[in-house]
């Protein structure tokens, strides 16, 4: 335990861990998430064009994901939160009146630059208030808290967005999107009393060198950290891309909406309990052998969602697949987050955890842009393309048992 701080100071920083969950929860409430691609497909956008939109998203994060954090290390943590979620208000409200593809695509624009300044700033908080507590051994249970709240509200968001939105009509949308960004509201309130926590310099020659050359620095002379980097990004990706389209995907295979809702509750359900209990899931492995055992049953869940498509199974057993398959991708986050910032130091945490989504932004422009093309060649066609992707990704970004980390800030 920390004792250099006052008790004033350690209740306020202890605070941080509360604030950020609300954050999180409310920013991930989205009840418009399950319905989305049918909400842009009703404003007259084509299923290309809902592609066309993850890569516009992507542009925005190349541009602005490095910058930002780079930001948050020189002008603090907190005050780039607050413009994140300030950003990402800006976003809901835009898109409640947005009915084309150019005005869809400037709230597609705040929303992009609302996640640039908020990841990795987010971790970077977290780690970095663990460690002025001095309890950063703990810092695998505060990020599956975390990662948790994103979760805890989607338990029931996916069932109250198409219970409210079950006949697709235009005013029902509208219902949800006022919905979100008065959620989005909330967490901007939270925000403002986020405590700002000590971080860690290092030597003055160093800090010359410049935060971002060092955390550029620090993934070149690390090749394990660039392949945990590449295999995070692979994984999202992959799955990201049945995601953009999979409200069109199953309702054309007979699936009711409400069905989708129940789906995306029950995976909610599961991804909070795994997150909040993550620390005390298989504490006798290493988090890289975690990483990898998980990236394999995701591959085993697409490879069984190809052969049940091809054997015509009921669409409540793809369902089932589908469900699954995310779960097992989205548990691997809060085990990424703790194993980046173990590689990091803390006067550069944010810059260093925000190359990782420049990283995966580069990757989505290409593998997004085929699968958009894939699409109009039939609906199954990019859920291939995921498969190659996560067993690719699984083959050239497998990671070893043991790496060796090298921060001490």
């Amino acid at each position: 335990m920390n004792t250099k701080i006052t008790l004033q100071r350690r209740k306020e920083l202890s605070g941080n861990f509360s604030r950020m969950f609300f954050i999180q929860a409310f920013q991930n409430i989205r009840t418009i998430n399950v319905v989305v691609t049918l909400f842009y497909l009703s404003r007259g956008l084509h299923l290309t064009q809902v592609f066309y939109l993850s890569i516009i998203w992507s542009l925005i994060n190349i541009l602005f994901e490095v910058p930002s954090s780079y930001l948050a290390d020189h002008w603090g943590r907190k005050k780039t939160i607050v413009l994140g979620v300030s950003l990402y208000v800006v976003s809901c409200l835009w898109l409640i009146f947005a009915d084309s593809f150019l005005l869809i695509s400037v709230s597609v624009f705040f929303y992009a630059l609302s996640n640039a300044c908020f990841t990795g700033t987010d971790d970077a908080l977290i780690y970095d208030t663990n460690r002025e507590l001095g309890t950063g051994d703990d810092s695998l249970r505060r990020f599956g808290q975390y990662y948790a709240a994103e979760r805890i509200f989607k338990i029931v968001s996916p069932l109250i967005g198409v219970l409210i939105a079950k006949d697709l009509s235009p005013n029902q949308f509208v219902i949800l999107l006022i919905i979100d960004a008065s959620a989005a509201v909330i967490s901007l309130l939270s925000a403002l009393f986020i405590v700002e926590p000590k971080r860690h310099y290092i030597e003055v020659e160093k800090m010359e060198a410049g935060i971002l050359r060092d955390a550029i620095n620090l993934i070149k002379n690390n090749p394990n950290l660039m392949r945990a980097i590449c295999n995070r990004a692979l994984g999202f990706i992959g799955f990201f891309i049945i995601w953009r389209y999979q409200p069109e995907l199953f309702t054309k295979l007979g699936a009711p909406i409400l069905m989708l809702g129940f789906g995306w509750s029950i995976l909610h359900l599961g991804l909070f309990i795994s997150n909040y209990f993550i620390h005390k899931s298989w504490s006798n492995k290493s988090l890289t052998t975690k990483i990898n055992f998980l990236n394999l049953l995701s591959i085993i869940s697409i490879g069984l969602f190809l052969i049940g498509w091809h054997l015509n199974i009921p669409y409540y057993w793809l369902l089932f697949i589908y469900i699954l398959g995310n779960f097992f991708e989205n548990a691997r986050w809060p085990i990424f987050a703790d194993l980046f910032n173990k590689y990091s130091n803390s006067f550069n945490r944010a810059t260093t955890l925000s190359l990782s989504n420049f990283v995966k932004s580069i990757f989505d422009l290409p593998l997004l842009a085929l699968a958009g093309f894939l699409v109009t060649y039939g609906l199954v066609y990019p859920i291939y393309f995921t498969f190659i992707i996560l067993l690719l990704s699984s083959i050239i970004s497998y990671l070893p048992k043991k790496l060796k980390f090298e921060n001490k800030y």
